[in-house]
């Protein structure tokens, strides 16, 4: 009799679960600004996506933003929306949530890339994952494990361009996530395979529906350029990327991505238009490396030019100072095939399921091939240790080497592009006065012209009231302004929370703070425990019903931690005593949780 009772509360639970499934996080404009979230809606509508850089797990009323889809596309045999998230801080985690009528994602994280151009990159580069899924969602996996700054696909995704290859290898691109939900960037180019410039466009909101273009990360410290080599390679293409190369000459590094081979390897047609239009343009500014996609091996080559002189070898000749590198990546999951050509432009090669690991410097560029059938991706680095060489990596070693360094030969010509200022509010704060009133105060920095400030107050966090607006100071350079706001809430004990939004003179919103200001509990009738300054002990008494390890912390009227400790208490009375002489005067809040037993009481600090 039991079962069918479990069998339909599984089905209700199941319910209360939105259906975004496919999920990835895009870069299509500045990436420490902005991404586009992207996902399949299995069912379901009206999804909202609720978003901030405070993780509240799947509590959507708690997220300070929302955005609802800019665009929605029925392509591929799937439901498409795309949010366009921009005005976001760089080097930043944000957290989301996608809610629709049937329920609430589970929570989901990306990171904004930093906009500093003394910082370090770690990118993952690889192409080819048409093949076997097996070994495609081992090489993803590795995504989970490394946690690059983002990733970049260069084609040939799928081997057929269809509905079904689309949705499984969005299925499998789930591996990538990491087990806290993070999931990393991507950037994506067009291959041999994919039929049409329509399918990327539409699974991966680029602007331009002939799919080149150019990013630049880390205040100028790299550049990218994502060519399409599946059209023409001169014409619009070529005009557009000669002005672009001409004009970003102070980056610190500029890295050219397509798919066909820009030289002859006897097993790839040769292409004579990309080697003549792409080629030269590379030698005349001083593009490093060359990343190409469309030969089933990896592939060094030693730092090459265009050359039409005597003894050239497919319109190239070695040049050790000034020339490119030119890298293959081709065996994410495709079909290993063997090089049967190769000449001494070639330094190495080798036919293999890998990935390529990227750590990019100013001065430099290390590159680790993965072996990814060989390789164990158990580990799990974090935003901190990104960089570090972990145990279980099987790297492709041509000639004994582990890695291949690219030194930056043009790092004298380096000018960091002018950071990315936006209105930023720093320490907002809420402070009780012995009168009952509320002092906020709030700084902001880089504060944009036209700013207005709304100051909104609420006991739930899910009704507002508006309290005052005020305009901005303006412009102040590197110097905060400093901003100060009275509230008579006229209650003694409460906990409410206010918000600051700035706006610019159209109405958006450009920054947004809360403060969480808790004057005493909103039970009145809780217990005040008043602890003399001088002496600074707090003395309690409590009675505990569980045996289990106890948790005891002391936190301020905005919340902030003051004071954590864990005890070993047994069910029963219990006479504690703590050392406070380090807090101010001023209220606190006590809180004591053993299991599911909470005691919690006021604290009064006084002379």
């Amino acid at each position: 009799m039991r079962i069918p009772i479990i069998i339909s509360f599984l089905l209700i639970t199941e319910l209360l679960f939105a259906k975004p499934e496919r999920l990835r996080v895009i870069i299509c404009e500045n990436p420490s600004t902005s991404v586009t979230i992207a996902w399949d809606q299995l069912s379901g509508t009206n999804p909202e996506l609720f978003f901030g850089s405070d993780d509240y797990g799947n509590k959507v009323s708690l997220y300070q933003k929302k955005a609802v889809p800019t665009k929605s596309v029925m392509v591929k045999g799937m439901n498409t929306q795309f949010v366009r998230l921009s005005n976001l801080m760089p080097n930043t985690i944000y957290y989301f949530v996608i809610r629709d009528s049937e329920g609430i994602s589970r929570r989901y994280s990306f990171r904004t890339l930093p906009d500093d151009a003394n910082a370090r990159l770690s990118l993952i580069v690889g192409a080819g994952s048409e093949a076997d899924r097996a070994v495609r969602k081992k090489a993803n996996s590795a995504i989970a494990a490394l946690r690059p700054h983002f990733v970049i696909f260069n084609g040939n995704m799928t081997e057929n361009d269809s509905d079904a290859e689309w949705k499984d290898w969005l299925d499998d691109w789930s591996a990538s996530f990491g087990e806290d939900g993070r999931i990393t960037s991507i950037i994506v180019n067009r291959g041999s395979l994919e039929k049409s410039n329509n399918s990327l466009e539409n699974l991966f909101d680029l602007r331009n529906p002939d799919l080149y273009h150019a990013l630049s990360f880390s205040q100028g410290l790299l550049r990218i350029y994502m060519l399409n080599s599946n059209i023409t390679a001169y014409g619009a293409q070529r005009d557009w990327l000669e002005k672009d190369l001409s004009q970003n000459q102070q980056a610190g590094w500029r890295l050219a991505f397509y798919h066909h081979t820009i030289r002859n390897t006897k097993k790839v047609t040769e292409q004579t238009d990309i080697r003549k239009y792409w080629g030269a343009l590379f030698d005349k500014y001083a593009v490093q490396l060359a990343v190409e996609s469309d030969s089933a091996y990896a592939r060094y080559s030693y730092p090459i030019k265009t050359s039409n002189e005597r003894g050239n070898i497919d319109g190239f000749k070695v040049d050790e100072s000034t020339g490119t590198v030119y890298m293959g990546v081709n065996g994410w999951s495709s079909a290993l095939k063997t090089e049967t050509y190769k000449t001494s432009l070639t330094f190495a090669s080798e036919s293999m399921h890998h990935i390529h690991w990227y750590c990019i410097e100013l001065g430099k560029i290390d590159i680790r091939t993965i072996k990814t059938d060989e390789s164990s991706f158990d580990f799990r680095h974090n935003d901190i240790n990104r960089f570090e060489i972990p145990a279980g990596l099987v790297f492709w070693k041509p000639g004994g080497l582990e890695y291949l360094s690219i030194s930056n030969r043009f790092k004298t010509n380096f000018k960091p592009a002018p950071k990315i200022l936006m209105t930023e509010i720093q320490k907002p704060k809420a402070e009780l006065m012995g009168d009952g009133t509320i002092e906020l105060t709030w700084q902001t920095l880089h504060e944009e012209k036209n700013i207005k400030y709304r100051i909104q107050s609420s006991k739930n966090r899910l009704i507002w009231k508006t309290l005052a607006e005020a305009e901005g100071q303006g412009q102040n350079g590197n110097k905060p302004n400093l901003y100060a706001l009275e509230d008579n809430p006229g209650i003694k004990s409460a906990k409410l929370f206010y918000r600051i939004i700035a706006l610019d003179a159209n109405g958006n919103e450009r920054a947004e703070a809360e403060i969480d200001a808790r004057l005493l509990s909103s039970d009145s009738n809780m217990e005040t425990i008043e602890v003399n300054k001088f002496i600074g002990m707090l003395y309690t008494d409590v009675e505990l019903m569980q045996d289990e390890a106890t948790h005891i912390e002391i936190s301020d009227t905005e919340r902030n931690s003051v004071f954590q400790q864990r005890l070993p208490l047994k069910p029963g009375k219990h006479h504690l005593s703590f050392n406070l002489n380090h807090l101010e005067e001023g209220y606190y809040l006590f809180e004591l949780n053993q299991g599911a037993q909470r005691i919690r009481k006021n604290i009064l600090i006084t002379k």
